[in-house]
C-alpha cells in the first residue's frame, strides 16, 4: 500500500516537473522542447504498469490536460509545429493504452500463471501427503539409479535421512549387502520383482523386509522403478507364534494322552516294588536295587506330572490382581536360591498392574522364567525384573539378565516341548511358561546376545473384573 502510494506521488512530481520545463524553460523554438516533451512518456509508461490500463489512461489524460493550454498559448500560426505538437497528444493517449493493455494482459497471464501454480503446489502437497501417509516405505527411483523421492517410513525402515535423495539406491543399501544384490539384479535385468523378502540388519538387529519393485512409466516411456518396502518382521514373528501355538497344542494333547498312558504303569510298577521291598526286607542289596527303581519310578512320575502340567496347566480361580505383587511374592520364594549363586535383583515397577489373572498359575510362570535366568549367570550378575503399564491396555513384565546369552541356533527353539540346553532338563519349563501366558491371553518374546545376557518380554491384557 505504501509502495503504491509513493509511485503516484513520483507520477505526479514527474508530470510537473515535465510541465515546468515546458513552461518556464525558455523559448517554444528552441529545440531543446522538442526534448522535453518526450519526458512525458516517463510517467505515462510507468502508470501503466504499475495501474494498469486504467493508470495509462490517466495519466495520459492528466498530461494532456497539463500539456494543451502550453500549445494553445504558444500558437501564433497553425503550422506543421502545432501540428506535431497536437499528435503528441494522440501519441500520449496511444502509448498509455497499449502499454496498459499490454500491461493487464501480461498480469491476467501472470494471475493464471500464479492459480496453475497454486493448484500444482496443492496437488503436490496432496500427493506427499498421501505418499506420507501410507505405512509402506515407498521410493522413486529414476533410470540413472538415483532417488528422486523417498517417503518418512521408507527412510524409517531402512534408517537413512534426507540426505539419501539424490544418491544411488545400491549405495543405500550399500551395509545391506544381500539387499543390494537383489536390487541390483531386478535393475539391470530391467523387469518387476514382486514381494522379495529379504533380512537386513538395523541397528544391530536383523529385521525382515518385503521389497516390491515395479517399473515406473510416464506417456509409455520408462522413466524408473517404484520401489515398496515393508517392515514384515512382527508380521512373521506372528506367524511363527501361530504355528508354535498350533504345535503346543497338538503336543498338549499328545502329551496328555501320553501322561495318562505312562501313570497307569508305573502305578503298577511302584505297588510291585512296594510289595517286594516287604517280602526282601532281609536281603540288603536286592533293597538297594529296589531303591534305584523307587528313585526312577518317582522321577518318571515327575516327568509325567510336567507332561500333565504342559499339556493342560491346572486352572485356579482368577481375580482382579497387581501383577507387580505377583512379581513380588515370587521374589520371595525364589530369595534364598538366587542369593546362593550371587545374583543380584533390581525389581523396578509404575503405574496400574491390576489385571485379573490366575495367581498361582503365572507365579509359576514367573518362577520359571527366573530359574532359567539365574541359570544363565553361573558366575553371578544381575536379573532386572520391571513391571509396567503399557499404553493402558497391557501390563508388561520384562526379565533381562547379563549371562551368557543364547544362540542364534536356540532363541527360536528355546519355547519348543523337549527342546534343551541343560544336560538335566526335560525341554518343558518355557513350554509351560508358553501355554500359561496362552492361557492368559498374553504373549512372550525373546532377545538375547551371546555373552551380554538375555530379556524375556510378557505382555499380558489388562482386563477389569467383571463382577
Amino acid at each position: 500500500m505504501k509502495n503504491k502510494l509513493r509511485i503516484k506521488v513520483l507520477l505526479v512530481v514527474l508530470v510537473i516537473a515535465v510541465s515546468l520545463l515546458h513552461y518556464f524553460g525558455g523559448d517554444r523554438d528552441l529545440p531543446i522542447h522538442n526534448f522535453y516533451r518526450l519526458f512525458y512518456y516517463i510517467p505515462i509508461i510507468l502508470a501503466a504498469f504499475n495501474f494498469g490500463f486504467r493508470g495509462g489512461i490517466t495519466v495520459s489524460l492528466a498530461v494532456s490536460l497539463i500539456y494543451s493550454p502550453y500549445i494553445l498559448l504558444s500558437l501564433s500560426t497553425f503550422d506543421v509545429q502545432a501540428i506535431n505538437e497536437f499528435l503528441d497528444i494522440i501519441l500520449f493517449f496511444t502509448v498509455g493504452v497499449i502499454t496498459g493493455i499490454l500491461v493487464e494482459k501480461k498480469n491476467l497471464n501472470l494471475d493464471k500463471l500464479h492459480e496453475e501454480l497454486k493448484r500444482y503446489k496443492m496437488l503436490e502437497n496432496y500427493t506427499n501427503s498421501i505418499i506420507e501417509s501410507i505405512k509402506s516405505g515407498v521410493i522413486a527411483v529414476n533410470n540413472d539409479n538415483l532417488i528422486t523421492m523417498a517417503n518418512q517410513e521408507a527412510k524409517n525402515i531402512l534408517g537413512v535421512g534426507y540426505e539419501c535423495i539424490g544418491q544411488s539406491l545400491t549405495d543405500v543399501f550399500a551395509i545391506y549387502e544381500n539387499a543390494k544384490d537383489s536390487i541390483y539384479k531386478a535393475f539391470k535385468e530391467d523387469l518387476s520383482n514382486e514381494e522379495m523378502e529379504l533380512t537386513i540388519n538395523k541397528n544391530e538387529k536383523e529385521i525382515i523386509i518385503k521389497v516390491s519393485i515395479y517399473q515406473l512409466n510416464f506417456e509409455s516411456v520408462k522413466k524408473g522403478f517404484v520401489i515398496i518396502i515393508d517392515d514384515i518382521t512382527e508380521l512373521n514373528n506372528m506367524q511363527k507364534e501361530l504355528m508354535r501355538n498350533e504345535k503346543l497344542a497338538s503336543l498338549g494333547e499328545l502329551s496328555t494322552g501320553v501322561a495318562h498312558e505312562i501313570r497307569n504303569p508305573l502305578g503298577i510298577i511302584k505297588a510291585i516294588e512296594q510289595t517286594m521291598k516287604n517280602e526282601l526286607k532281609d536281603n540288603p542289596e536286592a533293597l538297594k536295587e529296589l531303591d534305584i527303581i523307587d528313585e526312577e519310578v518317582e522321577r518318571a512320575n515327575r516327568v509325567v506330572k510336567t507332561l500333565m502340567d504342559f499339556g493342560r496347566p491346572t486352572r485356579g480361580e482368577r481375580n482382579l490382581y497387581p501383577v507387580d505383587s505377583v512379581v513380588e511374592d515370587v521374589l520371595i520364594i525364589t530369595n534364598k536360591y538366587i542369593i546362593q549363586h550371587g545374583v543380584k535383583v533390581v525389581f523396578k515397577k509404575s503405574g496400574d498392574t491390576h489385571s485379573v489373572i490366575d495367581k498361582e498359575l503365572l507365579k509359576q510362570a514367573f518362577v520359571n522364567i527366573i530359574f532359567n535366568a539365574v541359570q544363565a549367570m553361573p558366575k553371578g550378575g544381575t536379573l532386572g525384573i520391571y513391571v509396567d503399564n503399557f499404553n493402558g491396555n497391557f501390563i508388561k513384565v520384562v526379565f533381562e539378565d547379563t549371562g551368557i546369552g543364547i544362540g542364534k541356533e536356540s532363541i527360536d527353539k528355546i519355547f519348543n516341548p523337549f527342546y534343551t540346553t541343560k544336560q538335566d532338563g526335560t525341554g518343558l519349563g518355557l513350554s509351560i511358561v508358553h501355554r500359561i501366558l496362552e492361557e492368559h491371553g498374553g504373549t512372550i518374546k525373546t532377545s538375547s546376545t551371546e555373552g551380554k545376557g538375555t530379556v524375556f518380554e510378557v505382555m499380558l491384557p489388562k482386563k477389569e473384573d467383571s463382577n
